[in-house]
């Protein structure tokens, strides 16, 4: 199969979920075209100049440095006065958990059009994002496609958020948590426990009042609204996964690296290198949050110990929550109580 002919590869992940490594391992292939956050905010307003300036070696967000600009994919794509070619704002957090049913005919046009310039260059369309786990049946029904899914430490990738502060405000990635669960339709008992209510007007909107309610909120609450997402999120998308990834594993177990790119290149036909992949360095819990009350909190606010205790794909979730939140050995098991499991850890079979 020519690579212009391989069906569209999805790459699905949280913020701080190594998904830019994962793009820039399918971006070094000669044959492959890959966008990078081809549903973020920003290419409503793109520019040549804003294409040159985003750079790994100048973001500041620890990111691999490929040389190259995150965004030089979008430069034919851009509009005369600027902005990506059909892209709209709301496709970034709007309708961040999208109904499968859902008619779009915005946003399918967009991404025709991205998958369409891609094979016009004779190369397999990659799109990569931290947008979409709420969408990936969506996606699925109308563009079939590869979907790999990624999937982190829980407590790993909130710290990730958290390191981020440059003082004692919320960072960008945690404002995006409070505005997806103010608005997520499963989420309305977590978004009530936290004093949240969905926002009006343009998404740079909705962010401004979440940073003016929450600027000087305890840690916790950052961290309970990010947990709240991440169970959700993670519920909507591990059953619509072709692959999922464990990226805390990925860098630490080069025989799991190895299985994954043969899996890859079984489901994309793209051979991928993760020789150089290390592991994620951890976070050190500075700010000590009960990170494991406040889990269990949320995990009853959403109603959702039936989900997390159901077998198939929702038991990767379980294990990684489990992992991240140990119990203590020296007090009654209420993680264990609330989930109703009898044994600790994970279920049999949980695997990513």
């Amino acid at each position: 199969m020519q690579p212009s002919e391989r069906p569209p590869v999805f790459i699905h992940s949280g913020w701080r979920c190594s998904s830019t490594y994962l793009w820039s391992r399918f971006r070094a292939v000669r044959d492959v075209l890959a966008y990078y956050e081809p549903w973020h905010e920003q290419l409503a307003r793109l520019t040549p100049e804003w294409i040159e300036r985003e750079r790994p070696a100048t973001s500041g967000l620890r990111h691999p440095d490929e040389g190259a600009p995150y965004l030089a994919e979008f430069t034919d794509l851009m509009r005369p006065e600027s902005g990506v070619a059909g892209y709209h704002q709301r496709f970034a957090l709007d309708n961040f958990f999208l109904d499968e049913a859902a008619e779009d005919p915005e946003q399918v046009a967009y991404l025709d059009s991205l998958i369409a310039a891609a094979r016009s260059k004779g190369r397999t369309p990659v799109l990569a994002c931290c947008r979409t786990l709420g969408r990936i049946g969506w996606l699925r029904r109308r563009f079939d496609g590869a979907h790999i899914v990624l999937i982190r430490d829980p407590v790993q990738q909130w710290r990730s958020f958290h390191s981020l502060r440059k003082r004692p405000r919320p960072t960008y990635f945690e404002l995006c948590q409070y505005v997806i669960l103010s608005e997520a339709p499963s989420g309305a008992g977590g978004a009530r426990r936290l004093g949240l209510t969905a926002g009006r007007g343009a998404l740079i909107e909705r962010i401004t009042a979440v940073r003016r309610r929450f600027k000087r909120a305890p840690a916790r609450v950052s961290f309970a609204a990010f947990i709240a997402v991440y169970m959700l999120s993670y519920l909507a998308a591990l059953p619509q996964a072709d692959l999922v990834i464990d990226v805390d594993r990925l860098g630490a177990d080069p025989d799991y690296a190895r299985t994954k790119a043969r899996r890859i290149a079984e489901l994309t036909g793209v051979v991928v290198d993760f020789s150089d992949c290390r592991p994620l360095a951890p976070h050190p819990d500075r700010v000590r949050i009960a990170y494991r009350k406040e889990a269990v909190a949320m995990v009853d606010a959403l109603g959702l110990r039936p989900d997390l205790t159901a077998s198939g794909p929702a038991e990767i979730l379980y294990a990684k929550l489990a992992a991240a939140l140990p119990e203590s050995p020296a007090r009654p098991s209420l993680w264990k109580w609330l989930l109703g499991q009898a044994g600790s850890g994970a279920p049999a079979g949980a695997e990513a």
